[in-house]
């Protein structure tokens, strides 16, 4: 996960809802460090606002969360909150109004000194890729495409790889044209940065969300299986092989089928390795990548293990050994 924080909004006058608490549960499975901005405190009578807090407070106190809850009123509590916001123990909360813009400024200031949780300057000495998050065709340009460089220096006029192709999922030769960082052409661009990056004869019928460029040393592959150790947030039954869930691993977003696992069936709070098998199309994945996967109710979160492109035909079935 690329995320450096996660930002949960709760309406003051409504309180902790159920959405609230899912994308609560997501940012704890994922080990993202999360912060709470209550907003609409200019229309919430006062005693609704302490009701909000203490909910907010109590769940954060809750034996399987163990947060926290430190209430931000001023400048200094800012900086402890960003000193400590990586320590896993605390959840920041901020009072704000949209209209009165009361605690908006707190807000800035705690996004400008929040830390890096990922060591991007050793990254930029690794081969590039680039993942790529929407694309556009833009009259007189061409192709672009936006997205942000996982890891190394990319620099206009390298040569890349793209993919995995839309039809036959390869990898083919691209080029970038030119870059753009912060709507300003720059000469490159490093690890942990989004830009856009104009394409040399790269149709944009031929891109799509979800592939990447990539340095032709990381002899690229596109994957129709890949192994992966998995957790089971909530399911109201059991997951056993041929169940079908939609995977959400940094941009890719596909429905993936369970061919093998290392037990007979999963229920809720199980942990297993298992092996998925995408079904529309192979994707680039990676060992370590962390993914979410969701059906229904259902939810889960797991770790890539390995990646392996077996035939189109081929679906293995079984136990993992």
């Amino acid at each position: 996960c690329c995320c450096c924080c996660c930002c949960c909004q709760v309406g003051a006058n409504m309180g902790v809802v159920g959405m609230c608490k899912e994308h609560l549960g997501v940012a704890l499975a994922l080990k993202v460090p999360v912060f709470f901005v209550i907003t609409k405190v200019d229309i919430c009578p006062e005693h609704v606002l302490k009701n909000t807090v203490q909910s907010l407070a109590s769940i954060l106190k809750k034996p399987g969360v163990r947060k926290k809850p430190y209430l931000v009123r001023g400048h200094g509590e800012v900086l402890t909150a960003a000193r400590n916001i990586t320590s896993d123990s605390l959840a920041p909360i901020f009072l704000t109004s949209a209209v009165t813009g009361k605690g908006l400024d707190l807000v800035r200031m705690f996004y400008s000194l929040l830390p890096q949780r990922h060591r991007w300057v050793e990254a930029q000495g690794q081969a590039a890729e680039f993942i790529i998050d929407e694309t556009f065709g833009v009259p007189g340009v061409g192709t672009v495409v936006a997205g942000t460089v996982k890891r190394g220096v990319i620099t206009p006029n390298t040569p890349l790889l793209l993919g995995p192709d839309i039809g036959d999922g390869t990898f083919k030769a691209a080029s970038i044209k030119s870059i753009h960082y912060k709507r300003l052409p720059v000469g490159q661009v490093v690890a942990g940065q989004t830009a856009a990056l104009a394409l040399k004869k790269v149709k944009r019928a031929q891109v799509r969300k979800g592939m990447v460029l990539v340095d032709e040393r990381l002899q690229p592959c596109a994957s129709w299986e890949f192994d992966a150790d998995i957790a089971i947030l909530t399911h109201s039954t059991t997951i056993q092989p041929r169940y079908q869930a939609v995977i959400h691993c940094e941009i890719i977003r596909q429905a993936a089928r369970v061919v093998a696992m290392d037990m007979e069936r999963l229920r809720s709070g199980d942990r297993a390795c298992v092996r998925f098998r995408f079904l529309q199309r192979p994707e680039y994945i990676t060992p370590g990548t962390r993914f979410v996967f969701r059906e229904g109710r259902t939810k889960g979160i797991g770790v890539v293990v390995a990646s392996e492109k077996p035939s189109a035909s081929s679906t293995p079935t079984g136990s993992l050994a």
